[in-house]
C-alpha cells in the first residue's frame, strides 16, 4: 500500500520508510508488551505456588513442633519409668538380700538349735 502511495507520488520515499520503521517499533513494542505480560503470567504462577509452598511448610513446622513436644512428653515419661524400675530393682534385690541375710541366720540359729537337741539327746542316752 505504500508502495503504491509512494508511486501514486502522493507521499515520498523518506515518508514511506518513516512509516515503515514506525510499523515496525509498534510492532516490536506489540511483542514486547505479549511478552511482558506472559512472562507476568508466569510469575504471578509461580509467586502463587511459591505461597502454597510456604504454607505447607509452615503446617509441616507446626506439626513437627507438635510431634517434638509429644516424643519430649513421652522421653520424660520413659526416663521417669527407668527410674522407678530402677528403685524398685534396688528395692526387691535389697529384699532378696535381706531375705537371704534372714536365712542365713535362721539356718545358723536352726542349727545351733540341733546341735544342742543332738548334745541333750546324747546326754540322756
Amino acid at each position: 500500500m505504500l508502495a503504491l502511495l509512494v508511486l501514486a507520488e502522493l507521499i515520498t520515499f523518506g515518508e514511506a520508510v518513516a512509516v515503515v520503521a514506525f510499523l515496525l517499533s509498534l510492532a516490536a513494542l506489540a511483542l514486547l508488551l505479549l511478552t511482558v505480560r506472559r512472562l507476568d503470567g508466569k510469575a504471578h504462577r509461580i509467586d502463587l505456588r511459591i505461597k502454597k509452598h510456604e504454607a505447607e511448610l509452615t503446617r509441616t513446622t507446626a506439626s513437627l513442633k507438635n510431634i517434638e513436644n509429644r516424643l519430649d512428653v513421652l522421653a520424660r515419661a520413659v526416663e521417669e519409668s527407668a527410674g522407678r524400675r530402677a528403685d524398685d530393682l534396688g528395692a526387691i534385690l535389697a529384699s532378696l538380700g535381706e531375705d537371704r541375710v534372714n536365712a542365713m541366720t535362721r539356718a545358723r540359729e536352726v542349727e545351733e538349735l540341733r546341735e544342742e537337741v543332738r548334745g541333750l539327746t546324747e546326754d540322756r542316752v
